[in-house]
C-alpha cells in the first residue's frame, strides 16, 4: 500500500502539462539593394536571406509615384529579381515568405524615384564671381540634389557635371551647357584657368517638348559634349538630357524665360536619377 502511495505521488509531482512554443515570425530579407538591368530599363534588385529560417521564397512589393499603398508584383525563390516597370518610377521593398508561417515584415526600402533640384542658377562663365554666380554644376549621386559650383577653383573639379559658356568673351550670343572638359578646347575659357585638371565628361541630347515618354534615350555610346540653348535670343532647347561621366542619367527643363543674356544667367530644374544607368525619368 505505502509503494503505491509512492508511486502515484511521484507520478503527481512529474506531471506537468507542455505548452509548445509559439510559431516564431521569420526575420525579413537583409540589405535590400537596386541596380539598372537590360540597359537601364530595368531594375534589378539584390537582398540578402534573413538571419534565420529557410524561406519558401520571397515577394516583391512596389509602390508608384501614383499610388498610396504597396502592393505585391512578383515572387521568387532567389535572391534577386529583375522587373521591368515600363516607364514608371516608385519604392520596392522585398519579405521573406514560408508557406506555415507566412510574409516577415519588411526589408529596407529603395527607390527609383528621381530627385528634383528646383531654380538651379548659373552664371555665365566670364561672370563667375563665387560663390554666389557660379558657371559649373554638378549632382551628388548619393542625395541626387544638384548644386553649382566655381569652374575657377581646383578643388571642385570631381563635383561638376557641366557648366555655362558662350565660347568666346562677353556673355553674349550662343549659350551653351558644356562638359567641362571642353574647357580646354576653346583658348578663351581656358585662358581663365589657372590649373590644369581632370574634368568630367558629360554627355547630352535635346528632347522634344512636351516629352510623353519618360525613358531616356541612351547616352553611353552617343550624345553631344556641349549643347547650345539660346542661340541670338531664341530658346534652342526646353528639356536637356544629361549622361554624367559616371553612367547617370538626368533631365534639365530650363525655363524659356528665366534665360537672361543681359545679366549672363540660366534658370533651371534638375531631375536625377539615383539609380546608376536606370534611363526612367518619371517624377509626377
Amino acid at each position: 500500500m505505502k509503494r503505491l502511495i509512492l508511486v502515484l505521488i511521484l507520478m503527481l509531482s512529474g506531471c506537468v502539462v507542455e505548452e509548445f512554443p509559439a510559431v516564431e515570425k521569420l526575420p525579413p530579407p537583409k540589405n535590400l539593394k537596386i541596380s539598372s538591368a537590360n540597359n537601364g530599363l530595368a531594375v534589378r534588385l539584390s537582398w540578402e536571406a534573413p538571419d534565420s529560417g529557410i524561406p519558401d521564397g520571397y515577394i516583391i512589393y512596389f509602390k508608384s509615384i501614383f499610388d498610396s499603398v504597396f502592393r505585391p508584383i512578383d515572387t521568387t525563390a532567389a535572391l534577386y529579381d529583375i522587373i521591368e516597370p515600363g516607364d514608371t518610377t516608385g519604392y520596392y521593398y522585398v519579405r521573406a515568405y514560408m508557406f506555415d508561417i507566412g510574409e516577415s515584415d519588411s526589408s529596407n526600402v529603395v527607390s527609383t524615384v528621381p530627385v528634383l533640384t528646383r531654380n538651379i542658377e548659373l552664371y555665365e562663365f566670364d561672370l563667375e564671381q563665387p560663390p554666389l554666380y557660379n558657371s559649373g554644376f554638378g549632382f551628388d549621386t548619393l542625395t541626387g540634389v544638384g548644386y553649382t559650383y566655381p569652374m575657377r577653383d581646383y578643388t571642385f573639379c570631381p563635383k561638376i557635371d557641366f557648366y555655362l559658356t558662350n565660347l568666346d568673351t562677353g556673355w553674349a550670343g550662343t549659350y551653351y551647357f558644356m562638359s567641362p572638359h571642353r574647357v580646354y578646347s576653346f583658348p578663351h575659357d581656358s585662358s581663365l584657368m589657372n590649373f590644369r585638371c581632370d574634368f568630367k565628361r558629360t554627355k547630352f541630347d535635346r528632347l522634344p517638348y512636351p516629352m510623353w515618354d519618360y525613358i531616356l534615350p541612351p547616352l553611353d555610346q552617343g550624345g553631344l559634349f556641349g549643347i547650345p540653348i539660346m542661340v541670338n535670343n531664341f530658346v534652342e532647347a526646353l528639356l536637356i538630357e544629361v549622361c554624367t561621366d559616371q553612367g547617370y542619367y538626368g533631365l534639365l527643363f530650363i525655363d524659356p524665360t528665366a534665360i537672361d543674356t543681359i545679366n549672363g544667367r540660366v534658370r533651371f530644374d534638375a531631375y536625377f536619377q539615383k539609380v546608376r544607368g536606370l534611363r526612367l525619368i518619371r517624377y509626377r
